[in-house]
This record gives C-alpha cells, structure tokens and sequence, in this order.
C-alpha cells in the first residue's frame, strides 16, 4: 500500500485539499495582479507625467479601504466567506476587462483609471479581512503561521513574475494586454473557490447592532496592546515605505532610465527579496519567535529603504529592492500571524479588518504623501524621510521591551 505523499517542511498546509486548491488558483489570479498594478503605474506616468498623479490613484484606490474595511470585516463574521470571495473576485475581473476595452477603444483617461481604482478599493473592503479570516477555515490551527507565510510566498511568486511579464507585453504588444490577462487570471480564482468543500456559513448571527458588533472588535485591540502596537507599525510601514512601490515609476524612467521594462525587473527585484523571506517564514514557522522578527524586519525595512532611495545605479538599486521586499513580506506575515494566533474566530474578520485598515488603508495616504512630498523635494528625499521616520517605532520597541 503506498504511503501519503508527505510536502517537504516549507509546504506542509498544502496538505489540506481545501487549501491547497485554494492557493494554487490565487497564485494564478495574483500574477495576473501584479502584472495590472506595473502597467497601471507606467500607464498613469505615460498618460500625465506627474509624480503627483501617482500618488493620487493609488490614494483614491485605498481611501474606501481606509473607511469602508472596519464593515467588510463585519461581513466577513457574519457571512459565508467563500461565497463573498466569489463576488468579490468577479467584480475585480469585470474592472480589469473594463480598463483593457477602454485603452483598446482609446478612450482611457487619469479619470477614468481613477473611477475603476476607487470601484475596485471598495470591493477590496470585503475581500481582504474575507480572506485573510477564511484561511482558518481550510487548515487546522496548528498550520496556521505556514498557510499564513506560503500565502505571502505565492503572492511573492506573483510579484517576481507578474511585474517582468508586464514590462515585456508593454513594450512588445502593448499595455492593455496586461488588463486583458489580469482580467482573465480570476476565472480559475473564481471557480476554485466555488468548487471549495465543506461548511464555510456564518459563525456569528447578526444578533447585535453594526455599531456594536464594530465596536467589539475595536475593544479586543484596545484590551491587547501587543495587537494594537502591531497595528500601529503596520500602519507606520503602509505610510511611509509603501510608497516606494508607487514612485517605482519615477526611478525607471528618469532616475534610472531603464524604461518600462526596467520597471518590471525593479518590480521583480523587490519581488524576489519577498520571496525569499516568505520562503524563510514557511519553512522555519514552526519554531520563529515572531516578536523579534518583527523587530529585525523593521530595521531592515529602514536601512534598505534608505539606500534604495539615493541609489543611481540599477544593478544597486536591484540589490537593496532585494532586502526591501524580504523586510517587507517577514514584517507584514510575522504582524499578520502574530495576531490571527490570539484572536478568537468570532472576532477574527472584524480584528482582521483593523489590520486590513491599517495595512492597506493607510497606503492612500502615503501615496498621496508620497506624491505630494516628492513633487516639492524629489523622490530620493521622499523616500528617505519616509525610512527615517520608520526608525520611531523602531526605538518604542526598544523602549517597551526594555
């Protein structure tokens, strides 16, 4: 009798049918993503030659997240998750076939990319405390810090390939290309979550009023400050190092004058250094200490973020978006499992929503600070003020521990 295929260490959720079905489809969905995201960035620069610009639709994209995520993490407790991550998924494919049509049509303008963003960050309201909640449901608890860490692994993954293929199509097909793909790399994500097996209705009835089922998950964080200090970093890294990604746009075109295909590779770059610290966190999940990790990643996150920021050379610049992302992914996963450990299931999505909140929510702001800040005193000195001030949070760390 043959025994049961045994995943190596770094893998081992995937053993969980549920979950693996359910990861494999996103990492599909996530490439397609990633490829959007590049192009939107150069097709913004190329429409209007604004940093400033930049930085305001990745703000209108995520203001609904800065307002609406608290309600979706409502939802998210007191409905069926997979049904939800299947409407969800449908309304961001019909966003990315809207914006292929339009470039195709040439009818594609700042304003109408801005109307789709903000359509598509309302939708992100529900979807990422939806999904972040629902990854309990497909594993045991005990694999919860590897489902969490291959999670970002995949996303990773996506973020090498995803950026590089769209700085190919861009320059060899062209730019709606990306959309279209984007568009059609949620089908799989949509049927996968469909076909998913076994009871994923609300644990929660809507027995309180909205204001008090917001309020208590509001009173959870507020009890556990270990939960709301890492609330407080991840808010402070989505505001200032973040934008890094929207300004990618300004490094590839006159600062480093690599053109959009350099963009993809910057992109792959800061994907690649994910990867290997998500591929870090799955493997070794089991006996990490997450509270320092989340302290040495931050310091990473600073130093890397820094140097980035005045390098004008490619292959440099290459190699410290390396450290970025592996800072970026092991502070992110480390927060991010840190708190699913503690919080109980009935308030999981609406905690989550918080972290949602502070994660993706405050990315507007710093994109639009980052817009606004460079357009006076440059990128370089944009970038730079936004590692130093992460080094606060850094020294009440050290404070506290003390």
């Amino acid at each position: 009798m043959m025994n049961k295929f045994k995943f190596p260490v770094a893998f081992a959720s995937l053993e969980h049918i549920n979950f693996r079905l359910f990861w494999s489809v996103q990492l599909i969905s996530l490439i397609g993503i990633w490829m959007q995201i590049t192009a939107q960035g150069w097709l913004v620069y190329d429409l209007t030659s604004s940093k400033f610009l930049l930085g305001v639709i990745n703000a209108f994209g995520g203001l609904p997240i800065l307002f609406l995520s608290p309600f979706g993490g409502i939802i998210a407790d007191h409905f069926n998750r997979k049904k939800l991550l299947v409407i969800t998924q449908i309304a961001f494919s019909a966003g990315a076939f809207l914006i292929g049509i339009l470039i195709s049509m040439k009818l594609i303008n700042f304003w109408s990319l801005v109307a789709v963003a903000f359509a598509g960050g309302i939708v992100n309201a529900i979807d990422s405390p939806t999904r972040m909640a629902f990854i309990v449901e497909l594993i045991d608890i005990r694999s919860l810090g590897n489902a969490i860490a291959l999670n970002s692994l995949g996303f990773n993954i996506a973020r090498v390939i995803g950026p590089a293929l769209a700085g190919y199509l861009v320059g060899a097909i062209g730019i709606e290309v990306c959309f279209y793909l984007n568009a059609m790399a949620f089908i799989p994500a949509i049927f996968g979550t469909y076909f998913l097996k076994g009871d994923f209705s609300a644990k929660v009835t809507m027995g309180k009023s909205v204001k008090e089922a917001l309020l208590g998950g509001a009173r959870y964080i507020r009890a556990n400050k270990k939960v709301f200090y890492s609330l407080m970093l991840v808010a402070t890294s989505s505001t200032f190092v973040m934008p890094f990604g929207v300004l990618m746009p300004v490094y590839a075109r006159d600062l480093l004058k690599v053109g959009a295909q350099g963009l993809g590779t910057l992109m792959a770059f800061a994907g690649f250094g994910a990867f290997i610290g998500a591929y870090v966190l799955a493997q070794f999940s089991h006996r990490i200490d997450f509270e320092k990790f989340i302290f040495y990643s931050t310091i990473m996150l600073a130093v890397s973020l820094f140097f980035f920021a005045f390098s004008t050379i490619f292959a440099l610049s290459c190699l410290f978006l390396i450290f970025l992302g592996l800072g970026i992914v092991v502070q992110v996963a480390s927060i991010n499992t840190y708190i699913q450990r503690v919080v109980p299931n009935e308030l999981r999505g609406r905690v989550m929503s918080f972290y949602t909140l502070c994660f993706m929510g405050f990315m507007p702001i710093g994109a639009f600070q980052a817009g606004v800040v460079s357009h006076f005193i440059g990128a370089p000195l944009s970038l730079a003020l936004g590692a130093v001030i992460l080094f606060v949070p850094v020294f009440v760390m050290l404070f506290l521990k003390r």
